[in-house]
């Protein structure tokens, strides 16, 4: 197991232990507790660059998450939702409103994204296994303290699967989100319409057949839940459109310049949602994180004001 491996397994212990105190005494955990105690672990390996006067005003406040290795990055921006239990009922409550906001959480973190060009996602809190009550999760589920039941402690969601009708249980949670912890398990084949497979590049193909590592098997975990959602819906095949940068090698770019144009039920290109944020190259102030060469003041006023902080994290590659 790598450093980052293990600090991301201490940061979910730590959390769940904070949750089970909390539930066991009857108090209620926040969202920007469980954030805190994520960030502070994992910072024993990646850097973590907080907004100090954000982070401490904005209660939920999003955060902006770039996975690097050495053949590119892939950029997240991260709201937190914690899961409310009550009975078999899940509820995460996506589209929370302050009463003063003039904007939804949801909608200040997509046009936030968008704007950073990055994909939303929300890390879901899902509170410790004795709160789900152990519910079957899908990756051969055993009774009692089943380990990939206690991973899912925190887990992540591409924020486009966030449906709160069709995300109400234990099944349709863990079907659309994966475990902070297994996020770059190197994935196998991805699951396609065969319409859709007609309309795939070679390169684009080949990332989607084969067993994907670091950056590129984090973003397919995220284009694999889409594309497994998407496999569910009836809505015809959309015509593929050639895209406007088709042939573009920038290597400052996205990896991958022509994608179907298929948007499913969600009204969006969601392969270009979903992958635009792959990238050849991570931001430069990515790579002056890294460096340890950036000013906290600078980069706060280059971001949306919603946004407490970035952490960058280098991916594990096991090739």
């Amino acid at each position: 197991m790598t450093a980052v491996e293990n600090a991301f397994r201490w940061a979910r212990i730590h959390a769940g232990r904070h949750m089970a105190a909390c539930e066991q005494t009857g108090l209620r955990w926040s969202e920007t507790t469980i954030t805190e105690i994520v960030t502070a672990h994992t910072s024993r390996a990646v850097n973590v660059v907080p907004f100090t006067q954000r982070a401490e005003a904005l209660s939920g406040a999003d955060w902006v998450w770039w996975w690097v290795d050495n053949t590119g990055a892939y950029g997240m921006l991260v709201q937190a939702k914690r899961v409310t239990v009550t009975r078999s009922k899940w509820n995460f409550d996506f589209g929370y409103e302050a009463r003063s906001a003039t904007r939804s959480q949801r909608e200040v973190l997509r046009s936030a994204a968008a704007a950073l060009d990055l994909l939303p996602v929300y890390a879901l809190y899902l509170g410790t296994g004795d709160y789900r009550r152990w519910e079957r999760c899908p990756d051969f589920h055993l009774s009692g303290r089943c380990t990939q039941c206690v991973k899912r402690t925190v887990s992540l969601m591409p924020a486009l699967l966030a449906d709160e009708l069709l995300v109400s249980d234990a099944a349709s949670t863990y079907e659309r989100s994966v475990a902070l912890e297994d996020v770059w398990r190197r994935p196998t084949s991805a699951p396609l319409i065969p319409a859709l497979e007609k309309q795939l590049s070679p390169e684009l193909s080949d990332f989607l057949r084969n067993r994907q590592d670091g950056t590129r098997a984090i973003a397919r975990s995220m284009i694999d839940r889409v594309l497994r959602t998407r496999s569910g819906q009836f809505s015809a095949v959309s015509a593929t459109v050639e895209s406007d940068r088709y042939g573009d090698h920038d290597q400052l770019g996205p990896v991958f310049g022509d994608v179907p144009d298929d948007t499913g039920h969600w009204g969006l290109r969601y392969f270009e949602h979903t992958l635009n944020p792959l990238r050849h190259t991570p931001p430069g102030y990515v790579l002056e994180i890294t460096a340890g060469n950036f000013n906290e003041d600078r980069l706060a006023s280059d971001m949306p004001s919603n946004v407490a902080g970035i952490v960058v994290v280098r991916v594990p590659q096991h090739e």
